[in-house]
């Protein structure tokens, strides 16, 4: 018998909209947008790795409370089985070198899947600092997320790893986080939570 040599495309995975009960199987990893997440999004029903001030470079030993529990990353990960992982890092990193805060955050998404490798990784575009906080911010400002976002854009394989960027639903018309969601441009209002829920449950992979 012949063979053509050729290797079957792997089908590409669309976004469809699921319901709450989507993230049962979800762990979020993040710093203090993901606090507000688990705080303000009624998201009851996954579990939350973040801290405020998280980065990729401490991530490993700091510990979190979930289910009453304090926990590390990887005793977390390695204790029960996650059908999805959402992961939002990069705006307490962009005070060190780019290239190495990306082989790091690399490195965790690595991690994250030796332990889970049957999960749907969701990386999260970094939020947005609002207009003023970015023109006065040497470091955190919009350029740097921006340019952080786009390498964390190249992780996405769009069969197991996928990127999602919800900066659309809360930006100004200039692209900067607008005042109506926030009030020091860089946190969210507690109501405005929600949106970020919903977009995530419309940006679902089965």
């Amino acid at each position: 018998e012949e063979t053509t040599g050729t290797i079957a495309t792997p089908t590409i995975k669309e976004f469809t909209s699921a319901d709450i009960s989507y993230l049962d199987d979800a762990l979020f990893i993040g710093d203090s947008r993901t606090v507000g997440l688990q705080e303000y999004s009624d998201i009851t029903n996954a579990d939350f790795f973040c801290t405020v001030g998280m980065n990729v470079f401490k991530i490993y030993n700091e510990t979190a409370t979930v289910d009453g529990v304090s926990t590390d990353i990887k005793a977390l990960l390695g204790s029960k089985k996650y059908g999805k992982v959402y992961i939002m890092l990069g705006i307490n990193e962009l005070g060190y070198n780019r290239n190495t805060a990306f082989n790091k955050y690399k490195e965790l998404v690595d991690t994250v899947l030796s332990y889970q490798p049957d999960a749907i990784i969701f990386i999260q575009a970094n939020i947005h600092v609002g207009a003023e906080r970015s023109a006065k911010d040497r470091i955190i400002n919009n350029t740097g997320i921006n340019e952080f976002n786009t390498m964390l854009m190249s992780l996405e394989n769009k069969q197991n790893i996928f990127y999602i960027d919800v900066n659309p639903m809360y930006d100004d018309e200039s692209g900067n986080l607008s005042t109506t969601y926030s009030s020091d441009g860089i946190h969210l209002y507690a109501k405005y939570f929600s949106i970020w829920k919903d977009f995530i449950l419309s940006k679902a992979i089965f």
